[in-house]
């Protein structure tokens, strides 16, 4: 008992105000994190009521003294819930600019500027080219950031929705004066409260008195039954006791007066926000994925750069000149629309999936949902229904289904169910309003459904008043109500509950049109009922009743509740009700898609673990009755190695009595192994999990506040079915991004090598830095994005999930840079030559041409034919040129876009079905035409207005792509040249 209480001080000492450990702000958020992340260990709910008022130095009759209720509130400070230390939101916001891909972005924008800066101070009219770009840069990082800004920031809401959870006031008893205006926030450990029906439960209290005393732990459980709680010995699992209600928990009936255990941040509710504020999502496959490109494309730059400025340096170029080559270089090695084509065809889907039920909030779980390798689902809610329902009924010898289609006539012909069916009406406190809406207990609810099917239970109340009840407890495990028979005037004793209480007192059964006498076999009859409609995860009730003698019970007998002056055995036993949550119809066959998908389906809920099992076979997560189960308890003495073997071993496994701390163990337990874990869950017990997941998946109709705050995706419609949905476009949308990649990184080499041919080879510039940005910002992004549209590929939920298949592969950079883009960079050079030949000068004069080509001062360079070309018409001859390179690669990434549709089929049989991709083929050629011909953008541009002809320069190598194209995929079909296309460029 020592080492608890200490251990508890400690906990309260690391939460307390003003930093009390002395350290840094970060690391007390972390210290505190890991302090949330462990089990609660205490036994203040287990010793004797005396000694806790000891331990809390308080007094049940006068509560805490004003003095010391300061002094605590001083030192432990306030009962609300703590927000985690995050980034102030200019810190935060310049993490979400600066990270990933967006880096790169950062750095070529720099460099732009850097070599704008170097032409402003060493030439006399400097090109504003690189600050255009720069700027540009700029604009696409900042928005982008912004972006991911606003995710980033909502892990400061959660907390917010905690806190909305917490009532305002309480009525509390200080210096022996009860204060129904109490204030939360002021409430300290060792209080003496009260708490009365609709009363919001202020802090973590152990009852000391109770009446009728039942509370909905569904904030923290998930499970949306009332629980008793009264004054009684408790249970290890302080979140199984019950004798203690928590902080949040709402009272449904009677009222209680506890004395509080913990406030604030150590309560229960405090340890679930803590953990799902302070907890980090783990990086999304695709972050990772980008961050590994970004590292890649850096070092190739670099590579590239170094490789420049060495050469510029031998050919003797002076310093401010390799300066300003080297930072072109680096710059048109960077793909600046890869982000936004990233983030607009993530945008495009995530709208698509919101017409399929499934709303995404964050845009990267749209493709880590294809990468799932587990699903850590609920139970109630997600699997089921999340409504209870009767399921079979049992009277002596005779198991009745309600679905069977003769029921109606057995209800009408059996005596004992008709009696079974008044008791079922009578004993329940499920109230029937005006409008029809049932409201009270789940059983009881679903009970009085039941019967409004084949009578009127609110006639037959009506014909029973109520006279006197004893409420259901878990200490006598059943309910006890009298009625008065209107038309006999007599008395009725109904009594419900538990089947082995029941049975217990009862010495008849209902038979028919008469009572006989309860025999062993029919106890042994009852009991192997019992049992097996539990293990098909039924939760059973048991009906008794008895017609009180009207000798001994005459009219007005004044019947005591608290000591029974009526029988309360020598009964007559009715029969069972079966009720379950029955899971939803689509499940089944959901499960059985993802698992053919290779995805492993595991339950994680705080159900019993017969009825966890049950559901588990039912909906097919087991497919045999061996599947693993493994309780909360038996995880709490589970050491993280133990659960990791556990989780290796069995294939098949249910969590059953999970508390949210140990859903959260089995969520990193999951990752530890490799994997990408998607949880879902509706309630706030879920949101650690829903948090530290990979994919958190919220339900939208039944789902909390605060797990649709925490979650990534949200199923508008509750059913799990909607998550095969999303796991197929995740898959689809990763194939397809494959293809947007490619093509934009196929415009990168005819971008690149013009700049080297440039320096290493004192050409004319075949390329401006302006026509590259028209490329990769303008008329590639449509047809970029429109790829996303593609239909998914018929093996797509076929293939196990992905887990060593990266965005950008080396078969991708081989295709990339060794086959199509030097195809493209042919095409852009052989329209330059021509253009060049046609105005006299040929290709052999072009080769060092380069310094007296741009000197402004040279006005009589001669072509090949012997004519003088002063400065300015050499730069408008350049601009021609030019323009002629971008609409050669306009041109051929036409026909790459076309290529990029498939990665395996002909185009010839997939087709073109694809209207936003043709439409965007017509916009590239369209923007190609403005950029070219309208006076004043052309300009901007550097372009200039082609002749026609010029346009058909590239045809022979769009065709000679498409051609190549084709052949390299029928190899890949049929594996020919021993598979050699296939490890070579198959991406």
């Amino acid at each position: 008992m020592n080492s608890r209480t200490s251990s508890l001080s400690s906990i309260s000492d690391l939460f307390r105000p003003n930093n009390p450990k002395g350290l840094r702000s970060r690391d007390l958020s972390s210290t505190r994190l890991s302090a949330l992340k462990k089990e609660i260990n205490t036994d203040t709910h287990l010793i004797p009521l005396k000694d806790l008022y000891t331990l809390l130095g308080t007094d049940p009759v006068n509560g805490l003294s004003s003095q010391k209720a300061q002094e605590l509130l001083d030192y432990y400070g306030l009962n609300t819930l703590t927000p985690p230390t995050h980034y102030t939101v200019p810190k935060l916001l310049l993490k979400s600019l600066c990270t990933g891909f967006s880096i790169l972005i950062w750095l070529g924008a720099i460099l732009c500027l850097s070599a704008y800066l170097i032409e402003l101070s060493t030439k006399p009219d400097p090109s504003t080219d690189n600050l255009y770009l720069g700027c540009v840069l700029i604009a696409v990082d900042l928005i982008c950031g912004i972006f991911s800004f606003f995710q980033n920031y909502k892990s400061s809401k959660i907390m917010k929705t905690f806190n909305s959870m917490i009532p305002m006031h309480t009525t509390c008893l200080r210096d022996g004066i009860l204060n129904r205006n109490t204030e939360v926030r002021d409430l300290v450990k060792g209080d003496i409260i009260y708490v009365e029906i609709g009363d919001v439960i202020p802090a973590d209290i152990r009852i000391i008195e109770s009446r009728g005393f039942k509370v909905d732990n569904s904030s923290l459980t998930g499970e949306c039954i009332a629980v008793p709680r009264h004054n009684t010995d408790g249970s290890a699992n302080i979140l199984e006791s019950p004798n203690v209600a928590f902080f949040s928990s709402l009272c449904v009936e009677g009222w209680a007066k506890g004395v509080v255990l913990f406030c604030g941040d150590l309560t229960a509710l405090g340890r679930v926000a803590g953990l799902a504020a302070r907890l980090q999502p783990a990086p999304s496959p695709l972050s990772r994925e980008i961050r590994r490109f970004m590292r890649c494309m850096s070092t190739c730059a670099l590579a590239l750069g170094i490789f420049i400025a060495s050469a510029s340096m031998i050919l003797g170029y002076p310093f401010m000149q390799t300066s300003i080559f080297v930072i072109g270089i680096v710059v048109a090695n960077i793909p600046e629309g890869l982000q936004p084509t990233i983030t607009a065809s993530l945008t495009l889907t995530a709208k698509r999936m919101v017409t399929r039920n499934c709303l995404v909030k964050n845009l990267e779980a749209i493709e880590a949902l294809g990468a799932c390798t587990t699903i850590c689902s609920d139970k109630t809610g997600t699997l089921t229904e999340n409504k209870m329902c009767v399921r079979h009924i049992w009277t002596w010898n005779k198991t009745y289904s309600i679905l069977d289609k003769e029921f109606e006539n057995f209800l009408q012909n059996d005596q004992a169910l008709n009696s079974l069916k008044i008791c079922g009406a009578l004993c329940s406190n499920a109230t029937v309003v005006k409008s029809g809406v049932i409201r009270g207990d789940a059983s009881e609810k679903a009970i009085l459904n039941f019967l409004f099917n084949y009578c009127d239970p609110v006639t037959i109340r009506k014909r029973y008043p109520k006279i006197v009840e004893i409420p259901f407890n878990s200490v006598n495990k059943y309910q006890i109500s009298i009625h008065l028979n209107e038309e006999k005037k007599t008395y009725l004793l109904v009594m419900k509950g538990a089947p082995e209480c029941i049975l217990s007192r009862c010495v008849t059964i209902a038979f028919n049109n008469k009572s006989i006498s309860m025999t062993e076999d029919i106890k042994q009859a009852v009991n192997t009922t019992t049992e097996n409609l539990a293990n098909t995860g039924e939760r059973i009730l048991a009906f008794a009743d008895c017609d009180l003698d009207s000798n001994e019970y005459p009219l007005n007998y004044p019947f005591d509740t608290e000591n029974p002056n009526f029988p309360v055995d020598e009964l007559r036993f009715l029969g069972l009700i079966g009720l379950k949550d029955p899971p939803r119809e689509q499940v089944r066959s959901a499960i059985e898609r993802v698992r053919a998908a290779g995805v492993r389906v595991m339950m994680v809920t705080g159900d019993h673990p017969a009825t966890a099992r049950a559901v588990a076979i039912e909906v097919g997560i087991a497919t045999t009755p061996s599947c693993h189960i493994v309780t909360g308890t038996e995880l709490r003495n589970m050491s993280p190695d133990l659960l990791y073997l556990t989780l290796a071993k069995h294939y098949e496994i249910v969590f059953a009595r999970t508390s949210p701390t140990q859903k959260l163990q089995i969520v990193e337990a999951c990752q530890k192994q490799g994997g990408v874990v998607a949880v879902t869950g509706d309630g706030v017990n879920d949101a650690p999990a829903l948090r530290r997941a990979d994919i958190g998946i919220s339900m939208g109709i039944a789902g909390s506040q605060v797990s649709k705050q925490t979650a990534d995706i949200i199923l508008m419609d509750d059913n799990f079915a909607t998550i095969v949905t999303g796991i197929e476009e995740g898959r689809k949308i990763f194939d397809n991004l494959k293809k947007s990649v490619c093509y934009i990184l196929i415009s990168n080499v005819p971008e690149i090598l013009p700049v080297l041919m440039f320096i290493l080879f004192s050409i004319p510039l075949p390329l401006g830095v302006m026509t590259i940005l028209c490329v990769d910002l303008g008329t590639d992004m449509w047809p970029a994005v429109s790829l996303s549209h593609e239909q998914a590929e018929q093996d797509v939920m076929a293939r196990p999930p992905r887990t060593s298949d990266p965005l950008v592969s080396n078969r991708m950079i081989r295709l990339v840079y060794l086959h199509l883009g030097l195809i493209e960079f042919a095409a852009g050079m052989f329209a330059y030559f021509i253009v060049m030949a046609e105005h006299g000068f040929y290709p052999s004069q072009l080769f060092g041409i380069r310094q007296k080509w741009d000197n402004v001062a040279v006005t009589d360079v001669e072509d090949s034919l012997g004519q003088e070309w002063t400065y300015a018409e050499r730069k408008e001859l350049e601009r021609a040129c030019q323009a002629t390179y971008f609409v050669a690669v306009v041109v051929t990434q036409m026909m790459n876009c076309i290529i990029c549709k498939t990665r395996y089929n002909s185009i010839f049989h997939v087709g073109m079905k694809n209207n936003v991709l043709n439409i965007g083929l017509i916009f590239e050629l369209i923007l190609a035409c403005m950029v070219c011909y309208i006076p004043g953008v052309n300009t901007f541009f550097k372009t200039y207005p082609l002749r026609l002809r010029w346009w058909f320069l590239a045809l022979p190598f769009a065709a000679l792509m498409f051609i190549f194209d084709e052949f390299r995929k029928h190899c890949i079909r049929n594996h020919m040249f021993g598979g050699w296309f296939n490890k070579f460029t198959f991406y």
